[in-house]
């Protein structure tokens, strides 16, 4: 896969821990490199390390590429990422990837839309319902975002915008305190999206978020009759589902 370089716009902390890095994305949009809603690139370090994250801009946008990335002090590579990305004026990456995607042309009708995420998995999530709304998708679309408290939902306010300005999309904001393992409590992320679930048949389920949430969430849907081939997640790819005790 070809690697590129791309100068780097912005990076602007939208809460505590989590920047929004903007780059350059024009010259690469000329010359046809493009990407889906929902894939992923890597971005590499001068000393060859990389790290992989969910493009959040859709490919509409096509003057810059979006980042949501967490601050982690313990990491090194997380460390030296952010380092890099505050001093230098540019940065190598590769794009696109990932099998978690749509394209809005290829949705059918009646198929009603459920999208997932835990934390920064928004950026996945963003990508999408923003490639949607710029098509004119007119499926029922419901986005749940589950955080450990408020502040983790780092972009509310444009969430909350979207469910003002379109009919059929909504918003469910999930606070979890700080017991987050606590996935199988009535009130967890997968329990709230099994409980309002109507329609299992026509939905569509995209989750992003660590394997725990998305495997919790496969087991809710599934004892309500959604079968694995309706949901779509990159954990899939790198992390394989936890075999079942008898």
């Amino acid at each position: 896969m070809n690697r590129y370089r791309l100068r780097l716009i912005s990076s602007e902390r939208l809460n505590r821990d989590v920047y929004r890095v903007r780059l350059d994305y024009a010259a690469l949009a000329a010359e046809g490199v493009s990407f889906k809603a929902g894939q992923y690139l890597e971005l590499f370090l001068p000393d060859g390390r990389s790290a992989y994250f969910s493009i959040a801009s859709a490919p509409e946008a096509s003057a810059f590429l979006e980042l949501h990335i967490r601050e982690m002090p313990e990491s090194d590579l997380n460390r030296a990422l952010m380092l890099h990305l505050q001093q230098a004026d540019s940065i190598e990456l590769c794009m696109a990837m990932g099998q978690c995607h749509l394209v809005a042309e290829e949705l059918a009708t009646g198929q009603v839309l459920c999208f997932v995420a835990g934390s920064t998995g928004f950026a996945q999530i963003k990508s999408m319902v923003e490639h949607l709304l710029h098509c004119g998708a007119t499926q029922p679309m419901r986005f749940y975002w589950g955080a450990r408290e408020a502040d983790d939902l780092y972009l509310d306010a444009l969430a909350r915008q979207w469910a003002a300005d379109y009919p059929n999309f909504e918003y469910i904001p999930i606070i979890s305190g700080d017991d987050v393992d606590a996935v199988d409590e009535q009130n967890s992320l997968p329990a709230r999206v099994a409980r309002d679930l109507t329609q299992p048949a026509e939905v569509r389920v995209y989750a992003c978020g660590s394997p725990g949430m998305v495997y919790a969430l496969v087991d809710a849907l599934e004892a309500c009759g959604v079968s694995e081939r309706q949901i779509h997640a990159d954990v899939f790819a790198y992390a394989p589902r936890p075999v079942r005790q008898a």
